[in-house]
This record gives C-alpha cells, structure tokens and sequence, in this order.
C-alpha cells in the first residue's frame, strides 16, 4: 500500500521508481451541523486515497486536516487556516513532491474553501518543467451520475449527499436522531463574519433526514472508479482532456 509517510528513505526511493503521479488529499477541521463529525471534508477523500494507495502505485500524502474554514469560524470546534498560510503550505509540499521527479500531481480536495489557496499554489507549484497539478474536487467532480440517481434532495452541506457518503465510510461518526434541515437560500453571495449564524444555522446548508448508507456507498463507489481511472489515464502519460 503506497502511502508516502510509510516508507523508509531508501524504500522510498524504489516506490517512487514505479509510478508518475502522487495523491495529496486536502480537507477542513469545521462543524458539519449536530449530527457529523468536524473532520467530515477529511474522512471523506482520505477514505478515496486510501483506495488508490490500494489499487494503484500512486504514492498517497498524509491528509491536511485542516483548510480555510472561514464561514464555520463562529462554530465550536472549527479550526480556519489563514488563505495566505494555506498557499505557502500547499506550494511548499507541491514543489517537495515535484523536487522527487514526480510529473502528475492529483490533489484531493474535501472542502471548497480550499479551492482558491490550492489554485494559486498550483500556479506556482507549476511554472517550471513539464509538471501538472491537477484539483479533484471530489464532491462535485466524481460520482456525478450516483448523485443524480440517489439524491432526493439537493446537495450541500451536512445535507443528504454528505451525510450518506459518511454514513457509509464511517457510520459510527453519524447521529442521525441529530440531523435537522436548514437551507438559507439568497439571490447572492453575502459575506459577512457577522451574519455566519443568519447564512448558515446549525452549521448547516441543506437536509440530511433522506440519507441512507446505501446512497453514500454508491456514490462513493463511483467516486472510486473514477478516481482510480484517472490516475490509471495519468499513468500512461495521459491528460484528461476532451477535444471537442
């Protein structure tokens, strides 16, 4: 199982000599409403890297267990890393991987507010050499079929989708007597620190009462396939681009 920290120096070396592409897996320490654990954005893509560790020679990075986590900031137990911190440390570990030789660099994401500090570092990361970051959102780019087939609700946060897909990854986590619905629906993007409660009650954007484990294992199931394809695709040296 090609996890990157479980190597000695020198088997490292040999591991590395097998493959072109490296998995780093991005999350959030953030409430997930009352009824999901804080590390929700973190169990959900580790539990997809883990696969890959298992069924390719991709090497797997440790999850960041922490992201930009701004709008939970007024709720318990949430830790928010500061934008700019987060971009010096996501460029720091792209370019650790590339100084390695590594050519494909597949990140993870569990969480959107992670989305701007990976781009910019990826920018970085990548300006020189034939290098290439690649950002997999996986709540929304994978599985988008087994979301449309299971899904009876909208997708959101600590909604039906994310609830389903922790429900089949770590049922133990989830307290379904808990989950409430909470939806706050605007025209626009209103940012504001003190109005996080009003845009986002209990933690909450959407609802999680028709989640089931059958639903989250079937999507994480398609999430798997799909993710396992592309590191496959970049194996071979292959971009995943559709000319039209």
């Amino acid at each position: 199982m090609p996890f990157w920290s479980e190597f000695s120096h020198e088997s490292f070396q040999k591991a590395a000599g097998k493959t072109e592409v490296v998995v780093m897996v991005t999350g959030a320490m953030e409430a997930h409403g009352t009824h999901l654990p804080l590390a929700t954005d973190s169990y959900l893509p580790t539990y997809l890297a883990e696969k890959v560790a298992e069924k390719t020679d991709a090497l797997v990075l440790p999850t960041i267990p922490f992201g930009d986590s701004w709008e939970f900031n007024n709720f318990e137990g949430t830790i928010s890393i500061a934008p700019d911190v987060l971009v010096d440390v996501y460029n720091s570990i792209m370019k650790g991987v590339f100084k390695h030789g590594f050519q494909y660099l597949v990140v993870l994401n569990g969480h959107g507010g992670n989305i701007p500090a990976l781009t910019m570092a990826a920018k970085t990361a990548t300006k020189r050499g034939n290098r290439v970051v690649i950002i997999v959102n996986w709540w929304k780019d994978l599985a988008e079929n087994a979301r449309k087939l299971v899904e009876e609700t909208p997708g959101g946060h600590a909604a039906e989708d994310e609830t389903s897909e922790l429900m089949h990854v770590r049922p133990e986590l989830v307290d379904m007597s808990k989950a409430v619905s909470h939806r706050v629906v605007t025209k626009f993007r209103i940012i504001s620190g003190s109005y996080r409660d009003e845009l986002l009650p209990s933690a909450m954007y959407g609802d999680p009462r028709k989640a089931t484990p059958e639903k989250g294992r079937l999507i994480m199931e398609q999430a798997e396939e799909e993710l396992i394809e592309l590191i496959n695709q970049l194996q071979q040296g292959k971009l995943p681009l559709i000319r039209e």
